[in-house]
């Protein structure tokens, strides 16, 4: 077994860093040890690309407007 097979692709899905460096969930894939994946993944810092492509956005705190109901003449009600 060669060291690469030994590399899983992963994707963060939180802030942290360590000894990969700085990476949040805009950071691109990264290579790991199957160690190393297994030790990110218990504390849910990371998925792996293979599982799950690209880990979508983490949800922003933002609320979507809430939409307005309009009456019979159009006019929002209120």
């Amino acid at each position: 077994m060669s060291a690469e097979d030994n590399e899983i692709l992963v994707q963060p899905v939180k802030t942290f860093h360590g000894e990969e460096g700085f990476k949040t969930p805009d950071s691109e894939p990264f290579a790991v040890s199957r160690q190393r994946m297994a030790d990110l993944k218990a504390n849910e810092l990371v998925v792996e690309v293979a599982a799950a492509e690209k880990a979508a956005p983490a949800a922003s705190n933002k609320s979507a407007p809430t939409p307005r109901n309009k009456g019979k003449n159009g006019d929002a009600a209120d």
